[in-house]
């Protein structure tokens, strides 16, 4: 053998001796992790491409020691129960779950059997977490998480608004938000599901919707490093019953972040995410005030029944408010923060209730008398 071949397969066989020092800290771990609802009969490592349809089992611990990609059209099927975790990466980069455009993922757990994505390492930006890539609208395109990758295609965007990808119901992720969302929909489309959703301290932001319509209820960001929920790129879906809690303490970020476009670029369109229900925690920040939503130039945020009325602007930036009870909704409140260059006629008399939103006559992600019955404390959810 020569010198450079040596060098490769021992390179190869350190390589193999972590990744079985990784299941066997994973298998050892298991029998007292928090996470694992069932007795996990095997340990199975995820390839880094799956080309066909393929279900993954509860009764099986799933590992991710690299990206794994969903490609092809397939579909990937996750059952109620199921847990993934994802080792530290061997040299690939961070660890991830993406579903390419054109593929589907359908992760429907329960209350009682929630699907975990989790962390051998239970540190914030442990891995990069569930990367959902849709063929509905973009304004414009930021930076593509692993555009390096060969013989991938990692693009998104295209003009299907009702664009499916599949579904996410009773979904934690953990840990995740190394380089991004530890959630992120990059130009879904309003044909995915998404229901019931926990990030639990993430690395950076808890939701990203970039561009897409996808809509989206009962979501919940557990101490994220930066921002709660995060739109970018022409985002314009509908979310309702949505909590957030506070970056951490240090953080100079705000829970929910509505990024606009650059001034040098032409769009057809303004992000514009409409939420229903929103309840925020917030601490104060280090020049005193308190905001826990923040809105940046050429973007618009709709507020209905909200919890949460704080919003900052950077000072350059002319904002229009509108706001006020329509007379047709009694009992709903309806904000407008508009910070584009368009100035906006949808006054409270002229707004109509999108047939997505469930209606309230109260502020905020839950109901005061919910008591017991309170989503955001049922046993799905992680806690602090």
């Amino acid at each position: 053998m020569t010198k450079d071949e040596i060098t490769l397969c021992w390179k190869a066989f350190a390589a193999f001796l972590l990744m079985m020092v990784a299941i066997c800290l994973s298998v050892l771990t298991s029998c007292s992790n928090e996470d694992e609802l069932f007795e996990r009969e095997t340990t199975e490592a995820l390839p880094s491409v799956i080309s066909e349809d393929r279900t993954l089992y509860a009764n099986v611990e799933y590992l991710l020691s690299k990206p794994v990609f969903v490609i092809n059209g397939a579909t990937l099927t996750i059952q109620q129960g199921a847990l993934l975790k994802a080792l530290p990466a061997l040299g690939q980069g961070k660890t991830a779950l993406v579903i390419t455009k054109g593929c589907r993922i359908v992760a429907n757990g329960t209350e009682n059997a929630p699907i975990i994505m989790t962390a051998l390492v239970k540190e914030p930006g442990s891995w990069d977490g569930v990367i959902v890539l849709g063929k509905a609208p973009v304004s414009y395109k930021g930076e593509t998480l692993y555009s390096g990758v060969t013989g991938v295609d990692i693009s998104y965007g295209g003009s299907e608004e009702e664009d499916d990808s599949g579904s996410l119901r009773f979904v934690r992720v953990e840990y995740a938000g190394a380089s991004g969302g530890a959630v992120t929909f990059d130009g879904v489309g309003r044909g995915t599901t998404i229901d019931h959703c926990q990030s639990y301290y993430s690395g950076s932001d808890g939701f990203m919707f970039n561009g897409g319509t996808v809509n989206a209820r009962y979501l919940i960001s557990t101490g994220a490093s930066r921002n709660g929920l995060c739109f970018n790129e022409g985002y314009t879906g509908k979310l309702q019953y949505v909590m957030a809690t506070a970056p951490t303490p240090k953080s100079v970020w705000s829970v929910v972040s509505c990024n606009g476009n650059d001034e040098n670029e032409e769009v057809a369109f303004y992000t514009h995410p409409v939420i229903a229900n929103l309840s925020t925690t917030h601490t104060n920040k280090p020049h005193g005030q308190r905001y826990p939503i923040a809105v940046s130039a050429r973007s618009r945020l709709t507020l209905i029944n909200s919890g949460t009325r704080e919003a900052v602007a950077d000072d350059d930036i002319s904002l229009q408010l509108i706001g006020g009870q329509p007379e047709a909704l009694p009992g709903m409140d309806y904000i407008l923060i508009n910070a584009t260059d368009e100035i906006s006629t949808l006054t409270p008399d002229k707004f109509v209730l999108d047939v997505f939103f469930e209606r309230t006559d109260y502020e905020g992600a839950v109901a005061p008398d919910m008591g017991k019955r309170d989503w955001t404390q049922t046993g799905w959810v992680k806690r602090k």
